[in-house]
């Protein structure tokens, strides 16, 4: 296979994720062609944490999640309960009239914005948002 043309995709990714193969012992590495052409490996050192957070109809809301992630740097939410929730990023907030509504089985954006907390309010009881933090 000497000499042969490199295929280049025009969608290129930049890095490659690789993993040592042994469980819950060796970091993820990420492996990176510098500008120098040389080949770099670089430890990912994140944290991914779900956390279930039973939402009320109390005015003020719910912190979502109750305890933030150190160094999160983004986070998702999915409505996991049987009523609908609005979320905002203040303890102030009305049911209908502020917030973003998140319906049944619906997923949210990911928010990337550190450790802002986020405060959700259910509709109607039963309420449940499960949160995926990311640091």
């Amino acid at each position: 296979m000497a000499d042969q043309p490199a295929i280049q995709d025009p969608n290129r990714f930049p890095a490659l994720i690789a993993h040592s193969g042994t469980a819950d012992t060796a970091d993820t590495q990420r492996v990176v062609a510098g500008a120098d052409g040389g080949i770099y490996i670089t430890g990912l050192h994140g944290v991914a944490l779900t956390t279930g957070v039973a939402v009320g109809t109390a005015s003020g809301g719910t912190a979502l999640p109750p305890t933030t992630l150190a160094n999160r740097k983004s986070m998702i939410f999915y409505n996991s309960g049987t009523a609908k929730v609005w979320f905002w990023g203040t303890e102030v907030g009305t049911v209908d009239t502020a917030g973003m509504p998140l319906g049944t089985t619906e997923w949210s954006p990911a928010f990337d914005f550190g450790t802002a907390v986020m405060y959700a309010r259910a509709g109607i009881a039963g309420g449940t948002v499960t949160v995926l933090e990311v640091s």
